[in-house]
């Protein structure tokens, strides 16, 4: 299969030791569909300070849903076979292994908020490997032109998946302004 990140691109981004990946299951629990799994044991996904994959936090930490959220309220019906990925900044990612895609969750008032942030794993991973050498090349080079970069990359990112940015108060949104107002 061909991916839009190749896992030389990551491991070159992120380093050898900042890339967890995750071994393919054959069981008949095993819920992901090949390419979902194809990118996680093949590709991998990044372990950083800004982005923690699950394999990142503590390893006595469940990745189902419902026992990660269990304390802090109730989880949708719809939520209750989603996996947790990890955090991106201050925010959840789970995904939902029926269809693949990647939501960001939130605290409701009463049940868990469920925003769909990418459509598959792949998306996540290629934004990801995109934010962090845009972030090395700011640091390389004169940040004059950090706005217009970090749109050049919002456009690239919204062409292969829109969802990152589709919602104006996504995770992806914060963090742009935030590397353009200097705070990264």
């Amino acid at each position: 299969m061909n991916f839009v990140v190749s896992p030389d691109e990551v491991r070159t981004a992120f380093g050898l030791t900042a890339v967890a990946y995750f071994p393919r299951y054959s069981t008949p629990t095993n819920q992901l569909d090949d390419r979902t799994a194809l990118v996680l044991s093949s590709i991998g996904l990044p372990d950083t300070e800004w982005f923690m994959c699950k394999a990142g936090l503590r390893a006595d930490d469940s990745i189902n849903l419902t026992q990660w959220y269990g304390d802090k309220g109730t989880v949708p019906k719809e939520c209750t076979d989603w996996l947790v990925l990890g955090m991106l900044a201050d925010t959840t990612l789970a995904l939902a292994p029926d269809t693949g895609t990647v939501y960001a969750l939130g605290d409701g008032e009463t049940d868990l908020l469920h925003t769909p942030i990418h459509r598959d794993v792949e998306s996540l991973v290629h934004a990801l490997t995109k934010f962090q050498i845009l972030q090395q090349e700011l640091e390389d080079h004169d940040n004059a032109d950090t706005e217009d970069r970090i749109d050049a990359l919002r456009a690239e990112i919204t062409e292969f998946d829109p969802l990152p940015f589709e919602d104006e108060n996504s995770q992806w949104h914060l963090t742009f302004e935030e590397v353009i107002d200097g705070i990264w």
